[in-house]
């Protein structure tokens, strides 16, 4: 436990300076008053509005490129749609006893073409965006390594067939080689009016794994207006390393405002490896708060893991993900 105060102190002298200086200059949402043109367009502009104005300048810079690409592509407009095109900066601070603070920074930029598209868009991103959400919550919440960089563009290709919804998202990682990988998915929402079941199937291909199938099925039911009960369940399985990971779980969220969320997790995960068995184990509480709608909002996750590789010895662990939209 020394050990890891010691990580933690490093961890908080590091950036308790950056959040003192960006939450000092951003107000919170519910205080800050609702800002009109006149507010924007006034002589005395605080920090504040000159961090807003920033913000919409960049977004409307974003909208501008991906409108001129739409329509060189698309040859004339076709539609009055407006273009969503949307840019998002992560940035995910993790540390954990007996570990070295980790710091990773994640750009995701989902481009959409009015005019030319229909069904599908296009990304690019820093890091296997598929491959990160295949890993469950496992890897969303307590992620064990750093993200692995790994540039690439996607392509989305959506139908809705009856209630349930098919992608098809061939990504070409920008590496040299090149290489490609290939994800079709099934998902549906089965409505049983006290509870709903929302599974989920992936079959996919990556370069380095070979094929497998992703699939989840997570059963919420609604305990009020504010309270949620998740139960969780799923698992990826790799042939060519003929592995499978199962996540078994429940999780608990709470709605506190309209713009924050308490979440707690009990999370079990098992693989096949030499024989089925119990890998961890891990106790979750998830804080998020959305600062400005469409601009920043940030996610404060502590977590006690017990893992076979410790001899289930509790091991205390935090992150904090902080992401930045235009």
């Amino acid at each position: 436990m020394k050990e890891y105060n010691q990580f933690l102190g490093v961890f908080l002298r590091k950036y308790i300076l950056y959040f003192l200086i960006l939450w000092g200059a951003i107000a919170r949402a519910e205080q800050a008053p609702v800002l009109s043109e006149a507010d924007l367009d006034s002589d005395e502009e605080t920090l504040e509005q000159s961090l807003i104005r920033g913000n919409i300048a960049i977004s409307n810079w974003f909208d501008g490129i991906a409108e001129n690409i739409d329509l060189y592509l698309a040859g004339k407009r076709m539609t009055k749609r407006k273009n969503t095109t949307s840019v998002r900066i992560e940035n995910r601070t993790s540390s954990s006893e007996g570990k070295a603070v980790t710091n990773d920074i994640g750009l995701n930029i989902n481009l959409r073409l009015p005019n030319v598209e229909e069904y599908w868009q296009l990304k690019f991103t820093t890091y296997d965006e598929m491959s990160e959400k295949r890993g469950g919550v496992q890897r969303a919440v307590v992620r064990p390594v750093p993200r692995e960089r790994n540039y690439g563009a996607t392509i989305g290709v959506f139908r809705k067939l009856g209630n349930i919804r098919t992608a098809f998202q061939p990504r070409v990682e920008l590496q040299d080689p090149l290489r490609v990988s290939h994800s079709l998915s099934f998902a549906s929402v089965a409505d049983m009016k006290k509870y709903q079941i929302t599974p989920k199937l992936e079959l996919y291909a990556v370069a380095e794994k070979g094929t497998g199938i992703f699939w989840s099925l997570n059963f919420d039911f609604e305990l009020n207006p504010k309270q949620t009960l998740t139960f969780i369940n799923d698992a990826d399985y790799v042939d060519r390393q003929h592995m499978e990971s199962v996540t078994n779980g429940a999780s608990l969220s709470e709605s506190l405002t309209d713009k924050a969320s308490l979440a707690y997790s009990l999370l079990f995960f098992s693989n096949n490896r030499p024989s089925y068995h119990l890998e961890g184990y891990s106790i979750v509480i998830g804080w998020s708060e959305l600062i400005y709608k469409n601009i920043l909002d940030y996610q404060l996750t502590p977590h006690l893991d017990f893992n076979k590789t410790d001899s289930f010895r509790g091991r205390a662990g935090v992150s904090l993900n902080v992401n930045l939209n235009f």
